[in-house]
Formats: C-alpha cells, sequence, structure tokens
C-alpha cells in the first residue's frame, strides 16, 4: 500500500514465492507498543515456556507454538467448516513458516466447555496466541483462560458481542456488511428502506445496525418486514408489508439461499411494481443462485475476491474440492500470525501491532482490527447482471478513512 509515514514507523512488505504471490498476505506498517491487551506493558511473553508433546495434531517446526482451536468433530455443518480453516491454515504454514511457527490443532468438538478444556490446555503448553475457536459461545469460553494469561486470541465467530481487546474476530460481520450497502445505497440517491428481515438472532443484528448507518446517511425506513423461515411465513410478511411498497425506493434482503427470490416472488403476485425501486443484497448472497430474473439488477456486498482465484485453484489442486471464504480465513489467520512474529518478535503479539490502523492485505482484500475486537473490511459492491455477481464498485485498496 502506498502509505507515507513518519520515522517514527516501521515500513514493511512481504515478498513471496511466485508460485504463491497472488495469495500473499501484504502487511502494512506496524507501531510498537503494549502487550495483548495491555498496550502500555513493557514486557512481554512472546516465548512462553513449551511443554513437550502438545496435545492436538502439531505442524510445523518452529519455536513459536501457535494453538488452533476448530470443531473438526462437531455434528452439521462445523466440522465441515473446521476442515476448510484448517486445509487453509496448513497451506499458509507450508507457504511461509514451516520454520517459523509450530501448529498445534485441538478440536473443540464445537462444545464451549471442551473449547475452555483446549485453551487451558493451549496456553498451558505456551501457547503465544490461539486461533479460533469458530462459534461465539466457544470463543467466550475460551477467552476466560487467555485474557487472564495476557494471549489473544484471533477468532472466527461473527458475533460481534463477544469481541473486545485481546479477542478479536477475523471473520466478516453483519455490522460491516450493512453500513457497506447502505451507505451505497444512499450515496447513489436512495433514501427510503423497506427491508425484509429473519425473526432470529441475525435479524435484529442486521436491524439494530441499519437503525444506525440509515440515520446517519439520510435514509429513512419505511417499514421493518419480520418473517419466519417459511415459504408462508415469507408470504405473510410480504404482504403486511403492502401499504409501504409505494413509500420505498429501496427494498433490502439481507439473507440468502432461496429467501431473496421467495420474497422477491411473493411481491410480483402481489403486484407490487419494482420501477425505479433497488434490490439490496448481503453478503450471504454468495449462496444466491443468480439464475432467478426477478434478481437482476440488484446490489450486494461482497469480499474482495481478486486475489483469491489464485488461492482457490492451488487449493482446489491440493483438497479436490473448491474453497469457501472459510478456507481463506484460515490461510490468513497463521499467514499474519507468521509474519508479525518475523517482523515484530518479541512484540508480535502486542495489542498496538494486531491494531495496526494501516491494516493487512489477505486473500479476501484488506482488513484491520478495531480496539474492541471486530475485523473492520474493504467491501467490494456487486451487481447481478446476465445471471451472475459482476464487480460494480471494487474494494478499498487500503484504509483512507478513519474508524
Amino acid at each position: 500500500m502506498n502509505i507515507s509515514l513518519p520515522n517514527q514507523f516501521f515500513r514493511f512488505f512481504y515478498i513471496r514465492l511466485a508460485a504463491v504471490l497472488a495469495a500473499g498476505l501484504l502487511l502494512a506498517s506496524c507501531q510498537t507498543g503494549g502487550l495483548n491487551n495491555d498496550p502500555n506493558s513493557s514486557t512481554s511473553q512472546l516465548t512462553p515456556r513449551l511443554t513437550e508433546n502438545p496435545s492436538g495434531e502439531v505442524f510445523g517446526q518452529g519455536n513459536i507454538r501457535v494453538a488452533l482451536l476448530v470443531p473438526k468433530t462437531a455434528p452439521g455443518n462445523g466440522a465441515k467448516v473446521a476442515q476448510e480453516i484448517v486445509n487453509g491454515a496448513l497451506m499458509a504454514l507450508e507457504d511461509f513458516g514451516q520454520n517459523t511457527i509450530q501448529l498445534v490443532v485441538k478440536d473443540t468438538i464445537g462444545q464451549a466447555a471442551t473449547a475452555q478444556t483446549r485453551a487451558s490446555e493451549a496456553v498451558g503448553e505456551g501457547a503465544s496466541i490461539i486461533l479460533g475457536p469458530l462459534f461465539s459461545a466457544n470463543v467466550s469460553a475460551a477467552s476466560a483462560m487467555t485474557q487472564p494469561a495476557g494471549r489473544p486470541i484471533m477468532a472466527f465467530s461473527t458475533d460481534a458481542s463477544i469481541a473486545k481487546r485481546g479477542v478479536y474476530l477475523l471473520s466478516y460481520t453483519p455490522q460491516d456488511d450493512v453500513h457497506r450497502i447502505v451507505s451505497y445505497a444512499a450515496s447513489q440517491g436512495k433514501r427510503s428502506i423497506i427491508a425484509f428481515l429473519p425473526s432470529n438472532a441475525y435479524g435484529a443484528v442486521v436491524e439494530g445496525t441499519l437503525r444506525q448507518v440509515a440515520g446517519r446517511s439520510g435514509v429513512s425506513i419505511v417499514h421493518i418486514a419480520r418473517y419466519e423461515r417459511s415459504g408462508p411465513g415469507i408470504e405473510a410478511a410480504v404482504r403486511d408489508a403492502a401499504a409501504f411498497y409505494q413509500n420505498a425506493d429501496t427494498v433490502y434482503i439481507p439473507e440468502g439461499g432461496n429467501v431473496p427470490s421467495a420474497i422477491l416472488g411473493s411481491m410480483k403476485r402481489l403486484l407490487v411494481t419494482m420501477d425505479n425501486k433497488q434490490v439490496l443484497g448481503s453478503g450471504r448472497w454468495e449462496s444466491v443462485k443468480f439464475g432467478d430474473r426477478l434478481l437482476t439488477g440488484a446490489i450486494y456486498p461482497g469480499r474482495d475476491i481478486s486475489k483469491f482465484e489464485n488461492f482457490s485453484t492451488r487449493y482446489e489442486t491440493k483438497y479436490g474440492l473448491k474453497p469457501g471464504v472459510n478456507a481463506a480465513l484460515g490461510h490468513d489467520a497463521v499467514t499474519l500470525t507468521i509474519e508479525l512474529v518475523r517482523r515484530n518478535r518479541e512484540k508480535a503479539f502486542r495489542a498496538n501491532i494486531i491494531e495496526n490502523v494501516n491494516g493487512f492485505v489477505g486473500i479476501n482484500g484488506i482488513f484491520r482490527f478495531r480496539k474492541q475486537g471486530t475485523a473492520e473490511r474493504g467491501l467490494a459492491i456487486y451487481r447481478v447482471t446476465n445471471g451472475l455477481g459482476q464487480l460494480l464498485v471494487p474494494a478499498p485498496s487500503s484504509f483512507g478513512f478513519s474508524r
């Protein structure tokens, strides 16, 4: 990133091997000062005493131990996500750090009590930082062990309520998603929104953020239509909102999957005119099939995939599967950890290093950690055209704005 800094700052960049150039993590310049969640501390525990034979799967020969907590044997989709994270993490280790860090993978089984036990093990075994867990309750339980020990967590949960200094979330949050798309719509002259939100915790988070962003952007909320996730539930919500369509110039549908098509199909059956109405989506629209013509012209925010294609090709060659966003998050978590160690040594995991205001560039674009623990990401805007999500506004390449 082309950023001019005062002399007291250190600027660095990382040039990776040609075979993995597009998938690398370029770190911006970092400020010094602060240990973990105490930015004024003058001591460091970067290299706590390592025990022999740590519990878990061990990869790498470095003298800095890093624990990766994931639900490898959790029921449902958790195990699949965990394996993607692990696969991405191991690719990063092979790319950059076999001799820099030792990665210890620990199975939380998706349970908070087990996550807490594994975090305690990691601290006792000398881990300098913990990557993961995945689920919010697991992160909270694990942090009860890591924070008193001064070990930061870099977790994969999307629940911003559990984030705090020392408990960082590498994942995408609904809050940033809402801010990006609503602010963009406002910049295009949209001033009135009708929002269809699920009657669950995700819907509540989106609504709270929507009200804040709309107020700051000069956008009025015409109506919040809440629905149960079923055909009849969606039909009822669309029908109950009939009196509000005329006064709205924007229809916001953040849920992905089949929900956008179901809502727009119900609106069509009610003869709602969509002339001069802009449909907004969210990052969850990666799961939407855009062949439905009702979606044509809709816009949604999404991750920067300009570097992802190279990573995806290498991942598919290695594992025989196409990677999702979680594989990239696993790769970025380990790459960032390795580079922080290489560039900062005993200061690597101090709060002011992790919270570098200039941020970092990962496979999914730029990101940085706020002091309250959430990640701020540079998101692109996509438009549905000819059955595909096509880039409309590129993601920013640097953080030229305050947080």
